[in-house]
């Protein structure tokens, strides 16, 4: 019995045929048509390569075939947006998977609105695709969701707002005004996983040392540290006598260490 067709033919026989070994049901083969149609980068194959990511259920065939749709990203990347209106998590999940890959800013205005999809998992990639891209236009999008979800939830958008490094900090000092504790907390996580490249928020963390909540202070706090300048590390040398012990141990660490910071 024939494998159905899963693809609409082309004009092209031995691309016809190559899609065709899509479906065939030695992942091996599979496997071999996958590589061989990224190699060939033929645009016309874009529809069948998107069509058999949905559906594709080996992860090593998957990643290759993800591969060969970036390999003609231009014809893919429509169908791939097409995919995120759609309600089926697997195509949304994948489609965010490869547009992350494509790294294209075009698409940031298409997938900013999935950074805080219902589906845990669609927003998870959303945001991972956003982070890849690098477009600042996601960073406000990304800063109003801090504070929220899961600690792994909580995780993952520190590390993909990290990666915006400089571009993020001024989103972030906002957010450290802002009425919810956790979403000040949360900034100042991110400045503190940032590192010397929010050397601008010195300022904001040093007025972040008298916030209400204690792990927002203690946050401010390591941030200012791991600055590693003379201006943070003398904001941290004021509080060398904190009544908090937490606090007074991380104003007191620079000395211990005999770490003088850097110049600026």
């Amino acid at each position: 019995m024939s494998t159905p067709r899963a693809f609409e033919p082309t004009a092209d026989p031995e691309l016809d045929a190559a899609l065709s070994r899509l479906t065939d049901p030695d992942r091996d083969v599979r496997q071999a048509a996958a590589l061989d149609l990224g190699t060939a980068a033929d645009p016309a194959g874009a529809p069948g390569l998107v069509a058999r990511l949905w559906s594709e259920p080996d992860p090593f065939v998957r990643d290759t075939l993800s591969w060969a749709v970036t390999r003609v990203a231009d014809a893919a990347t429509p169908l791939l947006l097409d995919a995120l209106a759609g309600t089926d998590t697997t195509s949304r999940v994948r489609a965010l998977h490869v547009l992350s890959k494509i790294a294209d800013p075009a698409t940031t205005s298409a997938i900013v609105p999935l950074a805080g999809d219902d589906d845990a998992d669609v927003a998870a990639k959303a945001r991972w695709a956003l982070a890849r891209t690098g477009d600042p236009r996601a960073v406000p999008a990304l800063v109003a969701l801090l504070g929220t979800g899961d600690s792994t939830v909580r995780n993952g958008l520190t590390r993909d707002l990290a990666s915006f490094d400089r571009t993020a900090v001024p989103s972030l000092v906002m957010a450290l005004t802002r009425d919810e504790t956790p979403a000040r907390h949360h900034a100042a996580e991110v400045l503190c996983f940032i590192g010397p490249g929010a050397e601008d928020a010195t300022g904001a963390l040093a007025e972040a040392l008298q916030d209400t909540d204690e792990d927002v202070r203690l946050s401010a706090a390591m941030a200012l540290y791991d600055l590693r300048t003379r201006t943070a590390l003398a904001v941290l040398a004021r509080y060398t006598e904190a009544d908090d012990p937490r606090l007074r141990a991380i104003a007191r660490r620079p000395q211990a260490l005999g770490s003088p910071g850097q110049v600026t």
